[in-house]
Parts: C-alpha cells; sequence; structure tokens
C-alpha cells in the first residue's frame, strides 16, 4: 500500500498524456513505449481536426462573453479571447511537437519509466504531486460556475465549442504536470544516489546515466517549457491588466481573474522550482563525486578542484535546463519575471490613477 500513492499519480499523468494524444504511442510494462501505425493516424487525424475548428471554436466562444456578467466591459472580453487564443495555440503545438518527436519522446519515457521501477517517489515528492494535480482539476471545475449561470441561455454549439475548448486548453495543464512528475522522479533518483555509498567508478557510472537521461529530457521538452512558460507569463501579465482596471474603475475584486492569476503563478513556479533544485541537487552530487575520488587533508575543495588532473574522477558536465538557448530555469530567472510583473503593475497603477485624475476634471 506504501507504493500506491506513486504509482497512482505518475501512472495516472502518462494514462492522461495517451487520452490526450500528448504521448502517441502504446506502453507496457514490458516493452516500454512504442510507437503504433494505427495510434499516430489517429492522433494525426484528431490534430488536425482540432486545427481545422479552432476558428470555428474561438468564433463561437467569443458569443459566449455576451451572456456573462462582465458583458458591459470590453477589456475583459478582449483579453479572454486573447488568453484563450494564446491557450489554444500553446496546446496544437504541443500536440504537434509531440507527433513529430513520438518516437524520441517514446524512447524518453521508456528511460523514465524503467528509472520509475526502480526509485520511488518519496512522500513529499508524492504529495507535491497529488496537490498539483488536484490544482489543475480545480482550475477545470472553475469553469462549473460559468457553466451553471449562462449554460440555459447558450445555444447548444456555443456549448459544444466551449467543451472543446476546454480540452485543448486543459492539454497544457496535463503537460505541464507530466514535465513536474518528470523532474519530482529525476529528484528522487538524484537522492537515491547521494544516499548510496558506492565506489568511485560505480558512483560515476549511475551519474552519467541520469545526467544522460535528464539532458534527454531537457532536449525533448525544451519547446514546450518554453511555450508553456511564455503562455503563463503573458497570461498572468494580461489578467492582471484586467484585474487592476476593474479595480480602478469599479473599486472591486474580481475573484475569477484572481483565482486565474495565482493558480498560474504556482504552476509557473512550481516548474521553475523542480528544475532549479534538479541543478543544485547535481550540483551537491558532482562535489560528493569529486570527495569519494580525491580528497587529501592538505586540500580543501577548491584547491582539490583545480589541482585534479584524472579525467574519472569527477563528472565532466552539470546539467542545465537551457530553454533554446534563451533561458535557463533557476530561481534567478524566477526573480526576473517577478521584478518584471511588478514594474508592469506599477505602470499599470500609474495610468490608472492618471487616468482618475482626468476624469475628475
Amino acid at each position: 500500500m506504501s507504493r500506491l500513492p506513486h504509482v497512482c499519480g505518475l501512472c495516472l499523468l502518462l494514462w492522461l498524456w495517451q487520452l490526450l494524444a500528448l504521448a502517441p504511442f502504446s506502453y507496457s510494462r514490458r516493452r516500454g513505449a512504442r510507437c503504433r501505425r494505427l495510434l499516430t493516424l489517429s492522433a494525426v487525424l484528431r490534430w488536425l481536426l482540432l486545427i481545422g475548428l479552432a476558428p470555428l471554436m474561438l468564433w463561437k466562444s467569443a458569443a459566449m462573453y455576451d451572456a456573462t456578467n462582465v458583458r458591459h466591459s470590453l477589456i475583459f472580453k478582449n483579453i479572454a479571447l486573447a488568453a484563450m487564443t494564446g491557450d489554444v495555440f500553446v496546446s496544437l503545438a504541443l500536440l504537434g511537437a509531440h507527433l513529430w518527436h513520438r518516437r524520441g519522446l517514446a524512447k524518453l519515457l521508456t528511460g523514465l519509466a524503467l528509472l520509475h521501477g526502480k526509485r520511488k517517489l518519496g512522500w513529499c515528492s508524492t504529495l507535491l504531486l497529488w496537490l498539483k494535480l488536484l490544482l489543475s482539476l480545480y482550475e477545470l471545475l472553475c469553469n462549473v460556475p460559468f457553466l451553471q449561470a449562462a449554460g440555459s441561455r447558450l445555444p447548444w454549439t456555443q456549448l459544444l465549442a466551449y467543451s472543446v475548448q476546454l480540452y485543448v486548453q486543459h492539454v497544457s495543464s496535463v503537460y505541464a504536470n507530466g514535465i513536474f512528475g518528470g523532474m519530482l522522479l529525476l529528484l528522487a533518483s538524484l537522492d537515491h544516489l547521494e544516499q548510496e555509498s558506492p565506489g568511485v567508478a560505480k558512483l560515476l557510472q549511475r551519474e552519467r546515466r541520469w545526467l544522460r537521461l535528464s539532458t534527454h529530457f531537457v532536449a525533448r521538452f525544451q519547446l514546450g517549457i518554453f511555450l508553456l512558460v511564455i503562455g503563463y507569463f503573458v497570461n498572468i501579465l494580461a489578467n492582471m491588466y484586467a484585474y487592476m482596471s476593474y479595480f480602478v474603475s469599479q473599486h472591486g475584486v474580481p475573484l475569477t481573474i484572481s483565482n486565474y492569476c495565482l493558480i498560474a503563478a504556482i504552476q509557473l513556479y512550481a516548474l521553475i522550482l523542480a528544475a532549479h533544485l534538479c541543478q543544485v541537487r547535481h550540483a551537491h552530487l558532482r562535489q560528493r563525486c569529486l570527495e569519494v575520488a580525491y580528497l587529501p587533508p592538505a586540500l580543501n575543495q577548491q584547491e582539490m578542484e583545480c589541482s585534479t588532473t584524472f579525467p574519472l574522477v569527477a563528472p565532466l558536465d552539470s546539467l542545465k535546463f537551457s530553454v533554446l538557448g534563451l533561458f535557463t530555469l533557476d530561481h534567478s530567472f524566477w526573480l526576473f519575471l517577478v521584478s518584471y510583473a511588478m514594474n508592469f503593475i506599477v505602470i499599470i497603477l500609474q495610468f490608472s490613477l492618471e487616468n482618475m485624475k482626468h476624469s475628475d476634471y
């Protein structure tokens, strides 16, 4: 029973990836992930169908906001439609990228499945994974009040378009959960390596095997991570603008926008935090490899690293979550995003207060 939460969390994510065509292949414990022509053809047809329906879906969804309680605000409608369009584009791009690189993705997921068979998540990682899954479920359930309030007034075509839109938008959320679960699995493997006490040759061999899998993980998912980070951040800024505009003009707090900004910020920070911890823990493992290999009493750690010339006593590479060569997922990047968002808020408040002064005159 102690393994049940671990298996359910990661296996549930794999099942959701297959259900949403993020993993367009079959999987079995004996053979691993294998591409099948029928599954590939089905995923391609579904992707092409969603691309063809996207303009119609967005057009039908735009008419729904006339039935909401913010129909008097053009800002809310434009931002909601822009965020919806961005989410649909990101989800379709993720599906297309996974179809194109399905063989490499199948090989990577097979390696992660083998790693999961040997290294289980700890209870803390399992709790974080389930909390993130529940957060995504809460984000999906936040659409229920809108359907209850306006569903009776909407025609079936708009309800159908809204359902398809929720399906497409949820693809990016499931994708982010899968990336987060994979990072937690890599962290669990690092914890196990740090707690072991093998010989230096075995430790280096296992570290290189882990680094090879992690590098493949970063290379395969860097485009998706880029789209997620940009999509989340732009949506947060857009909804912050709508929030401040509503607060200044109506002197109220829009709970829907507040919930969305909070959920998106948590999703984005969880992704960056997991990547940052993977890099920090791998640096600690590299230092431990050096200590196990060669550390005379007369030398400190810095002197030992500078004077060691034997090429097999330490790992040669370090893990970096570099995304398309543009940025690295770590705490410094998160601080950059926070500072940019704070500057954006200050600019919005300044313009809003200036408009209020001019309107009073």
